[in-house]
């Protein structure tokens, strides 16, 4: 830039630049480039303040693209005249139209005399925290399915040695637990048990793929119940396919104890509710599941009433 500042100009970019460096410290930069981390080059790195002004959004290189940057472009006549500093956001894979649509946001926030660093630096590092959050999940997600294919593989080249049999749930976004069942018992067909199924019920005001179904079936000892459970997840496509098997069962063992547990499957809550439902109708003998396939509408604490009521 080839303009003179004006004396009053220059002692108010000075304070601007003063207070963006105490606020901002090394997030505030010379250029898009970085100094490197040497001291040396860190003090000989000196903004100018004709601009333009460099502002680190956040710490994250989002998508391989750089650290999300704002750039700051200073007419002659900042702070004082009608004409708007230029804002340009770096290193950021945003929505156009959003993106265009906080640029002119930034630019609404003009007034003459008014100090816009600090105000479109938070306003940009508002933006920039909600993609890296979901950045971040994307990752955790990718991690996780990584892990999960691992797990895959490992649980299939290792069951034609061991005496279990592993179910791995289709994805790890739900929190459904791996499950392990002993040949032994899924394979012996004196624990097989005739298992009756409800019809698709569609809960109210739920997404259009909301589904629940409940499977019941008479169980006297845990290998009726884990008979039961692998048929359920290894023969039924669809079942294994469920955002949530959630189940509870009670019998009388041989020394006419009480047996009775449940399991959420990462409907937290779920394998309780219908657990006292059990106790609560007196019924005995029996292993309940309640296969939910999620349809991207959240329930709250509704969906229980219809876990319980399927």
């Amino acid at each position: 830039m080839t303009d003179v500042l004006s004396e009053e100009a220059t002692l108010r970019r000075s304070e601007e630049l003063a207070a963006l460096q105490a606020y901002y410290d090394d997030a505030l930069l010379p250029s898009l480039i970085p100094p490197s981390s040497s001291e040396d080059d860190r003090h000989q790195a000196t903004i100018a303040l004709e601009g333009p002004w460099f502002i680190q959004l956040g710490n994250l290189s989002l998508f391989g693209l750089g650290i999300p940057t704002l750039e700051i472009r200073l007419p002659s006549s900042y702070p004082f005249g009608n004409e708007c500093p230029t804002p340009i956001i770096h290193n950021v894979m945003m929505n156009p139209q959003i993106k265009e649509e906080l640029l002119q946001e930034l630019q609404d926030m003009y007034d003459m005399e008014l100090d816009v660093g600090i105000m479109w630096g938070e306003r940009c590092r508002e933006e920039i925290s909600i993609l890296e959050e979901t950045y971040t999940t994307q990752q955790q997600i990718q991690q996780q399915d990584d892990d999960h294919r691992t797990a895959l593989k490992a649980a299939n080249d290792d069951d034609n040695d061991q005496e279990v049999q592993t179910f791995i749930p289709p994805t790890t976004r739900y929190n459904q637990p791996i499950r392990n069942f002993p040949t032994s018992v899924i394979n012996n067909a004196k624990y097989q048990r005739e298992i009756l199924h409800t019809p698709p019920f569609h809960p109210p005001k739920s997404g259009a793929a909301e589904n629940m179904i409940a499977h019941v079936c008479e169980v006297k000892c845990m290998e009726h119940v884990h008979w039961a459970l692998a048929e359920l997840l290894f023969n039924d496509k669809k079942v294994a396919k469920a955002t949530h098997n959630m189940f509870a069962y009670r019998f009388h063992g041989d020394d006419s104890t009480l047996v009775h547990d449940n399991d959420d499957d990462g409907e937290k809550g779920s394998g309780t509710k219908l657990a006292s439902l059990l106790e609560l109708s007196g019924a005995e003998n029996v292993l309940v599941v309640v296969s939910r396939w999620y349809g991207g509408q959240l329930l709250g604490p509704a969906r229980f009433k219809w876990i319980a009521g399927v």
